[in-house]
């Protein structure tokens, strides 16, 4: 019985510590349990991550040649991309082609001609594709909005989250004493984190962990925010954390906050609810459609507002334990054993087998 190739893309494993590094190896690890009997995987990994998922896949690393001479490199039967920026490609025309696009972010963060330029590249990617994958509504209707399908199919597939609340870790080094919020991503604009600097200087008992890359610009303008309004004992960014702090920070925290603007799906948010923690969210991009009903909203970013819905609502989370309950079974259902079954059922149909 003939067995099909299949190359899954996780080039985003380059960025482990980031939203899509995490997607890409928590899929890569459930993926690499599967023994299907009419599918081979092939994951295509920076070099230091061959051999990371045990040896019941193949791997081909990443390189300059697979870049720019893909028509030199293995062919596949199907070429998986489980994120539309990828720098790989295949080189062959006869290879189907599934893209998975977890949001037009840039549409609202570039320039006009830059955004410009990259929907134009992404829509090479689309048309070439046999199918497209959204990672949630909200994306799907973004997609709808701006790209040419050409009667393509637009399928919705939830990310998973990895399900981790009896993790044994301990208090990170960079936490000061005393209750804590807690929020993670990388530290842009778009995350709006500057908005909570003002909240938390209103909520006397409370710190805040805003962890992330903070590289950029704006991660540096937040900094000198909190300097000058005298909160560095009370704000701390400790940049990047490690899979056991941001565990362990959701475990003892006391809400997850996250003001963000632009989110395709937003993988803190049920990894949140998944620790029984109230959460706290925009009403912006795909944030009410993935808290739904379990989450707490903040129609606006005045800081008195904020603070005073964090309070009604805290008070409210902690009375109402049949709430605490429901958001536990709503966030169960996002697990990376769906969300690749699903991809599993498409792989078949595509390759119709």
């Amino acid at each position: 019985m003939k067995k099909f190739n299949v190359l899954i893309d996780l080039d985003r494993l380059k960025v482990l510590n980031t939203g899509l590094g995490q997607v890409a190896y928590l899929f890569g690890k459930e993926l690499s349990k599967l023994n299907d009997p009419r599918l081979r995987f092939t994951f295509l990994v920076p070099p230091k991550f061959k051999g990371e998922f045990g040896n019941n896949v193949d791997y081909e690393t990443t390189s300059l040649i697979r870049r720019y001479f893909p028509f030199l490199c293995k062919k596949y039967d199907l070429w998986h991309a489980i994120h539309q920026d990828s720098a790989y490609f295949p080189g062959d025309r006869s290879i189907s082609y599934l893209l998975t696009i977890h949001d037009l972010n840039f549409l609202g963060e570039k320039t006009i001609s830059k955004a410009r330029k990259r929907i134009k590249l992404l829509q090479f990617k689309v048309n070439r594709a046999i199918e497209v994958i959204a990672i949630s509504k909200f994306t799907k209707e973004v997609i709808l909005q701006n790209l040419r399908l050409d009667n393509k199919i637009v399928t919705v597939i939830y990310n998973g989250v990895e399900h981790q609340t009896s993790i044994m870790s301990h208090k990170p080094v960079f936490l000061p004493d005393g209750k804590f919020l807690f929020t993670i991503s990388v530290v842009k604009q778009k995350k709006n984190f500057k908005v909570l600097v003002d909240f938390i200087k209103d909520l006397k008992d409370y710190n805040l962990i805003i962890a992330g890359n903070k590289s950029g610009k704006y991660a540096k303008e937040l900094e000198a925010s909190i300097r000058a309004k005298g909160l560095q004992s009370k704000i701390v960014l400790p940049g990047e954390i490690n899979a056991e702090d941001k565990y362990w920070l959701f475990k003892n925290c006391e809400a997850f906050v996250f003001p963000s603007l632009h989110e395709g799906f937003g993988l803190p948010v049920i990894e949140a609810m998944n620790f029984g923690k109230p959460v706290f969210l925009s009403t912006y991009s795909s944030l009410p459609e993935i808290g739904d009903k379990y989450a707490f909203y903040w129609e606006n970013f005045e800081s008195k507002y904020m603070s005073d819905v964090f309070l009604e609502k805290m008070t409210e989370f902690s009375r109402n334990t049949e709430k605490q309950l429901e958001m536990k079974q709503y966030a169960d259902q996002f697990t990376w054993e769906k969300n690749v079954g699903e991809y599993i059922k498409l792989y078949r149909k595509i390759l119709q087998i």
